[in-house]
């Protein structure tokens, strides 16, 4: 194997690893016509963690009066409800630092908002977007990289969908992949000393 072909695998490796986006929509939380996780406890969605005050709900027309004035998610049944008008905080679960390109909102039952999105890390401001929302949903383009805490902030009730995430791997990983390329980079030095 060429010496180009061997350091070509772990940067293709790297090249995957950061390539992973998620898309939260919450359709997995819950059965159709309920409420999701109740509040006081949070819930955790693709490995992320949401404030005690989140629940996922069923905004569908067969919701009941959860989905009124909301007409479903933005995609599927299901949207997060920051119960109590208390800022929702998202981190990932256990630890480490994640971008988020962009998500959905709405204001429950169509009711006008104001606020704000927030990307924090150790807790610095990262960056911030104002918000203005109600019905229909509206996306909001974040662009925020390098994050550990989401916030969104409403002057009421929101609905949030389809959190687009892309998750960066810690710090340790990366270290691994060099001592991987490290070790090959040696191994084919003592196979080329050989052939010479």
């Amino acid at each position: 194997m060429k010496l180009k072909q061997l350091l070509l695998i772990p940067f293709m490796l790297l090249v995957s690893i950061s390539a992973s986006a998620t898309i939260i929509d919450f359709d997995s939380q819950v059965a159709p016509g309920t409420f999701g996780p109740s509040s006081g406890a949070g819930f955790v969605d693709s490995g992320f963690v949401f404030s005690t005050n989140m629940d996922v709900i069923d905004v569908s027309e067969t919701g009941g009066w959860w989905g009124t004035g909301t007409g479903g998610g933005h995609s599927g049944k299901f949207a997060a409800l920051n119960n109590y008008g208390d800022d929702m905080f998202m981190t990932q679960q256990g630890g480490g630092s994640f971008s988020v390109q962009d998500l959905w909102l709405h204001g429950w039952q169509a009711e006008w908002q104001t606020g704000a999105v927030i990307g924090w890390f150790n807790g610095s401001l990262v960056d911030m977007v104002e918000v203005s929302f109600s019905s229909p949903w509206q996306n909001v383009a974040l662009n925020f990289a390098n994050i550990d805490t989401l916030q969104i902030t409403s002057s009421y009730y929101f609905l949030v969908d389809d959190i687009q995430i892309n998750s960066t791997s810690v710090p340790e990983s990366s270290s691994l992949v060099l001592m991987a390329i490290a070790l090959a980079g040696l191994v084919c030095l003592r196979r080329r000393k050989q052939n010479v």
